[in-house]
């Protein structure tokens, strides 16, 4: 071969040779290093931006569940206060505490309820012949006014009250004034029964103050006829306060608005009222739709629900959904709130994305300039800086995988760099978190399997009685309560039943439950009347609760030797008794007396029931059993619950329980039980009048 030749094959040779083959490798070696970090730090980027995005997401969706919870429990408490001093009133009507025809006389007692219930501005009597009181503290002030009528052809007069409430100065204003033509009187005579009436503005001097809402009941005599309406009534105005210090991300809005549009409370202080002409050079206060506010986000997010729902009223679950108002991207919020009867409305969140992706975009900056400083350091430093930037990530991963495998005691502290510090605090962090929420969950668990043991785990034996009873919270831990008591002076051929029911549920119910219990088992052994028990439970808890949580109680004695049931009552509903041979319920006398935990001293009555007979059955109950919701807001009553016992009559006191609350849970249906659920069911059978010879049974 010629010397020409093998210069041709070298030529030839040269242009088959790989494009890397002829890049010198201080060029390969750091750009060979520096890929892989840059796609690192790619990747990590993303995956962190990713992670914080879906991260804040859950944060914004968990607390705008935490916000809704709150505004709920926080309705749920001021809204459960009407209904419960309307029931305090009936019950003093009925002891003659208050008096419909000398409403003067009803001033004090009226005044002390809403000193002891400072969050209830007005409570209103109004007699069917035309006779009305009211007491009333308006917005922003202390001191409370007087109004009374106190004749059907006298003006309603106004007076200032005193700190003990007297009457004080001269009368205020005096005008004609009629309660049967008044929103409040006529929905209690039309619903017949409690209902909340329509919020409506509160004036004073003519001129709009808040929006107020009643709750209002109609009080009958034995014959039917119309006595008169109680209504108690709350301003909406603290509604508004409360959402205004809600923190909803960090310029985030709320607002209740009602079914028909109208807007209830806002946190941004708007408007929830406004002044129409009514023609004849005079002006009208009325509600305010929310479609119409002043605040440019509510009235975009009230569209844009009646866009997607035709109309609110068919709004029936919670709705979450991204919406984009004054182009800013948000989060849309709505839940329902329903206390009680007639009331409806609807909770509406309203939280800015940036509020809470402001964090995760500022981290994706940081988190790319610093990819960009590692791609430029590796490609200078080389492989030492790629081995020393990879350890963090290995010590890294290798703990996160034995965190997943359960070790929540190791700790990480890297000092490689600051974000490596930085995140291994975060996860240190998020550790803690999962060890705290796992501890908690744990201890509602061992307050669930504490309260239980609370309760009787087994039924007393006693000749001529069948025994059977249940208790289903609707939380991990409730208020509910029932026991069975041997108390001094009462022998074993007796059966003490004693049955409580907490203001509420959850874990502060429970511990009210609790307390009750301890204060009525330590004083089983002293001798006293069953009226005398119930005013030393609730001396005790007025002392623990200052009268800010109350709980009504059920203490009941069935002698078998006598054949009768005396009983104490603290507010409580009385026990339903059938009795087959008749098939009728008999009528029992409501005891009376006011709940314990509300003012000391209270003194509570025995009441004395003869003549059992076999066969009879007594069912005593919390108001869960009957006052439960199905899907159409129906409660499942107290007629049905008699049916129900009816049906039932024939088999044993377990039966009679299991099928009683069968029945409530297939009334129910889809919708959960929201209010605890305890009963007690006594049949009395053949064996208690064994050995009576003779008897007329």
């Amino acid at each position: 071969m010629t010397e020409g030749h093998r210069e041709t094959d070298l030529r030839k040779g040269a242009g088959r040779t790989p494009l890397l083959a002829r890049v010198s490798i201080r060029y390969i070696m750091p750009l060979a290093l520096a890929l892989p970090v840059i796609a690192v730090a790619i990747i990590l980027i993303w995956l962190a931006y990713a992670t914080g995005r879906k991260s804040a997401g859950e944060l914004a969706q968990l607390n705008t569940r935490q916000i809704h919870q709150q505004i709920e429990e926080h309705l749920s408490r001021l809204l459960d206060m009407p209904p419960a001093m309307n029931e305090l009133q009936k019950n003093m009507l009925g002891a003659g505490e208050l008096s419909w025809r000398d409403m003067d006389r009803n001033r004090p007692p009226v005044f002390q309820l809403l000193r002891v219930f400072p969050d209830v501005p007005s409570i209103v009597l109004g007699s069917a012949e035309g006779q009305t009181m009211w007491i009333i503290r308006y917005p922003g002030e202390t001191a409370y006014e007087y109004a009374i009528k106190p004749t059907p052809e006298a003006n309603m007069d106004e007076y200032a009250l005193d700190d003990a409430g007297r009457p004080i100065g001269e009368r205020l204003t005096s005008y004609d004034w009629h309660p049967q033509v008044r929103p409040w009187f006529v929905a209690a005579v039309e619903a017949d029964g409690p209902t909340w009436g329509a919020v409506y503005p509160w004036k004073r001097g003519g001129k709009p103050v808040t929006l107020g809402v009643s709750y209002v009941e109609p009080i009958h005599d034995d014959a039917g006829r119309l006595l008169g309406v109680i209504c108690t009534e709350m301003t909406l105005l603290d509604i508004s306060d409360y959402l205004g210090r809600l923190p909803i991300g960090k310029t985030g809005k709320a607002f209740i608005i009602e079914r028909d549009g109208n807007l209830v409370a806002t946190s941004v202080g708007a408007q929830t009222m406004k002044l129409v002409e009514r023609g004849d050079q005079q002006t009208d206060v009325v509600r305010l739709p929310a479609a119409e506010s002043e605040d440019p986000w509510i009235a975009a997010a009230v569209e844009q629900l009646t866009r997607d729902h035709g109309q609110l009223a068919a709004i029936e679950d919670n709705v979450s959904r991204d919406i984009v108002i004054d182009s800013t991207p948000m989060q849309m919020v709505v839940s329902r709130f329903i206390n009680r009867q007639n009331l409806d409305w609807l909770i509406v969140t309203l939280a800015p994305d940036d509020d809470f992706l402001g964090g995760v975009k500022r981290n994706r900056d940081r988190s790319l300039m610093i990819g960009g400083l590692a791609v430029l350091a590796t490609l200078l430093l080389g492989f030492f800086l790629a081995m020393l930037m990879m350890t963090p990530f290995l010590k890294l991963v290798a703990h996160v995988r034995r965190v997943a495998q359960g070790n929540l005691d190791e700790r990480i502290d890297l000092h490689d760099n600051r974000e490596m510090a930085e995140l291994s605090q975060e996860i240190n962090q998020m550790v803690d978190d999962l060890q705290d929420r796992m501890k908690l969950r744990h201890a509602l668990g061992l307050a669930m399997e504490v309260q239980q043991s609370l309760l009787p785990n087994g039924r007393p034996d006693v000749q001529g009685l069948d025994i059977a009873a249940r208790s289903q919270y609707c939380d991990e831990t409730g208020g509910d309560y029932y026991d069975y008591l041997e108390l001094a002076g009462v022998d074993s051929d007796s059966l003490v039943i004693a049955l409580g029911d907490v203001m509420g549920h959850g874990v502060a119910a429970a511990m009210l439950m609790a307390t009750a219990r301890g204060i009525l088992r330590s004083h089983v052994r002293v001798q006293g009347s069953l009226s005398e028990l119930m005013g030393h439970v609730n001396d005790l808890l007025v002392v623990d609760t200052a009268g800010t949580r109350f709980m009504t109680m059920f203490l009941g004695v069935i002698d078998t030797a006598s054949r009768t049931l005396r009983w104490a009552s603290a507010g409580h509903d009385p026990p339903f008794i059938y009795d087959p041979a008749t098939r009728a319920f008999l009528e029992m006398e409501d005891a009376g007396g006011l709940p314990l935990g509300v003012v000391a001293g209270e003194a509570y009555q025995e009441m004395l029931l003869p003549g059992l007979k076999p066969g009879m059955i007594l069912v005593v109950g919390t108001d869960g059993l009957w006052e439960s919701m199905n899907p159409a807001d129906e409660p499942f009553g107290k007629d049905r619950l008699k049916d129900a016992i009816r049906e039932l009559a024939g088999q044993d006191a377990h039966g009679i329980q299991a099928g009683l609350y069968d029945k409530l849970t297939a009334f129910c249906g889809s919708r959960s039980i929201d209010d605890d659920v305890t009963f007690v069911v006594v049949k009395l059978t053949d064996a208690m009048f064994k050995g009576d010879e003779g008897a007329d049974i």
